[in-house]
């Protein structure tokens, strides 16, 4: 009897066995197991019931990131996109590519695409989804960009054995392994599908891990980018309102401040005691550490585009000027922007403000000359105005000689009621400043060595005193010669030790 009960217990035992192998293998097809599909998400889809379970709250928290809650009304001189004349699925199909997807664009179908940032095989295909986008094809975006991600995750023998084993044992070995499908994002998901833009405004390299880890010192030792614009991690879950600072193109609103989330250069976790000496130490009080550390920013063809020298919209279309040669930033007075405003600086004599460095570029559109500030400074105020709509601008071009005049502009009657609709319109050629914080150098890596003594005062001088609201060098006419040597403190901190990124 004994015997017996073994024995069926036994074959009970086989049979349940049997039984979840059907139930696993059952679902295999060509492209893997449709329960690790879920599970690791290689569809590119969200899971409230999968998900959801360990990764609690995260989808609303990724929904109120500001990352997602992008103001599509937010107008910006270098895209010149009206919203109210194109219309929000026009702005979808234009930028929604580099969008990681919900917020703004949920109701046209593409949800958060977690995948975007955290796929880890390097097969996530950004161009799939751009494309899907722009066709209209909404739904089905997400997903094609994971095509071939999904097939490796699908297919890999380990990652088939460790979620089958999960079944058995909660929680075993999928916490080993799942970062080798959903793991933290890398450095190539920020800068290769979303902020390769910032290419011409900025002059960033790091479109190409060669060229970046040879022009910016923290790429070179592997830092990531979460190590400066750090979250409040947990074992499980994160903040994903991503650290950032106020930069002179994304101004901080009123209810949506964002500063102090992103590390600074003496951060306990960074450069906490350094010290250039005590008369150096000095200028730290206005000096940006990023004026001296950026002495140049590289020009040319770069992955991603060329850097910015200048545009304009006057003819309908954006006309450029790109830097060919690499190029000295602008040093300029900066405490950050607030508000509704174009990308501007500050004065030598405003509260709290440093010698920052910005790429300046000089930018042209027509304005409808409604804001009285703008009428009387066109060139100067920094207020973004009226711009009008350049398929307005277009049709203004009366002789149809492909420019468009003042006179043209001002008499342009859209509607044919007989009155102009822009009896007002001006030209606005405007100084825009556009912050860098990257290609931090060394003095061994970087494409110029950090700024002395003598690159800022004296006869050998690259810096311009006047426009910075200074008469004269308030260093003294004779030349400079004091070099800064790198003190510190207290022992140096120890080196974050990262993967290789850049």
């Amino acid at each position: 009897m004994v015997v017996m009960n073994r024995l069926n217990l036994l074959v009970s035992g086989v049979a349940v066995l049997l039984l979840m192998a059907a139930g696993a293998y059952s679902s295999l097809g060509y492209a893997g197991n449709d329960q690790i599909a879920s599970h690791y998400m290689t569809k590119g889809e969200w899971s409230d019931t999968v998900c959801g379970g360990c990764h609690f709250d995260v989808y609303e928290n990724v929904n109120d990131s500001y990352h997602v809650q992008v103001d599509m009304n937010r107008w910006s001189p270098l895209t010149n996109f009206d919203l109210e004349t194109s219309g929000e699925e026009e702005w979808v199909k234009e930028f929604g590519k580099y969008h990681p997807g919900g917020g703004p664009l949920a109701k046209y179908g593409i949800g958060i695409d977690c995948m975007m940032c955290h796929e880890q095989y390097g097969l996530y295909d950004s161009e799939a989804r751009a494309e899907k986008i722009e066709e209209g094809d909404y739904e089905d975006a997400n997903s094609a960009a994971m095509v071939n991600s999904s097939f490796a995750a699908r297919t890999n023998p380990i990652q088939f054995f460790v979620y089958n084993a999960n079944l058995l044992t909660p929680y075993p070995l999928l916490i080993v392994f799942h970062d080798n499908v959903n793991g933290a994002p890398q450095e190539s998901s920020c800068a290769e599908k979303c902020h390769i833009t910032d290419v011409e405004p900025r002059a960033v390299s790091w479109g190409d891990e060669e060229s970046y880890a040879e022009s910016d010192v923290h790429a070179a030792k592997g830092v990531e980018c979460t190590e400066c614009h750090h979250t409040e991690g947990f074992i499980i879950t994160s903040d994903h309102q991503i650290g950032r600072g106020n930069t002179s193109d994304s101004p901080d609103l009123p209810e949506s401040h964002y500063d102090g989330t992103m590390r600074s250069c003496d951060d306990a976790e960074c450069h906490a005691g350094i010290s250039h000496g005590p008369f150096a130490d000095s200028h730290m009080e206005f000096l940006a550490c990023e004026a001296c550390h950026i002495p140049k920013l590289p020009g040319g063809d770069l992955p991603g585009g060329k850097p910015l020298e200048s545009f304009s919209w006057q003819n309908g279309e954006r006309e450029d000027v790109y830097r060919e040669a690499d190029f000295q930033p602008a040093l300029a007075w900066y405490n950050g922007t607030f508000g509704d405003v174009l990308p501007s600086v500050d004065t030598r004599n405003d509260t709290d403000v440093m010698l920052t460095p910005f790429n300046n570029i000089t930018g042209t559109w027509w304005d409808a000359g409604t804001d009285p500030e703008v009428l009387a400074n066109p060139n100067t105020s920094i207020s973004t105005g009226d711009p009008i709509p350049v398929q307005y601008v277009k049709a203004a071009d009366a002789n149809g000689d492909g420019e468009v005049t003042v006179e043209e502009m001002q008499a342009y009657d859209a509607d044919g009621d007989g009155e102009a609709d822009y009896p007002n319109a001006v030209l606005r050629t405007v100084e825009l400043y556009y912050q860098v914080v990257h290609s931090i150098v060394s003095s061994d890596i970087g494409l110029a060595d950090p700024y002395t003594c003598k690159d800022c005062h004296g006869n050998e001088a690259v810096i311009d005193w006047a426009a910075l609201g200074y008469e004269q060098d308030p260093g003294g006419e004779s030349s400079a010669v004091k070099s800064i040597a790198v003190t510190y403190d207290r022992p140096k901190p120890v080196e974050v030790e990262t993967e290789p990124a850049f």
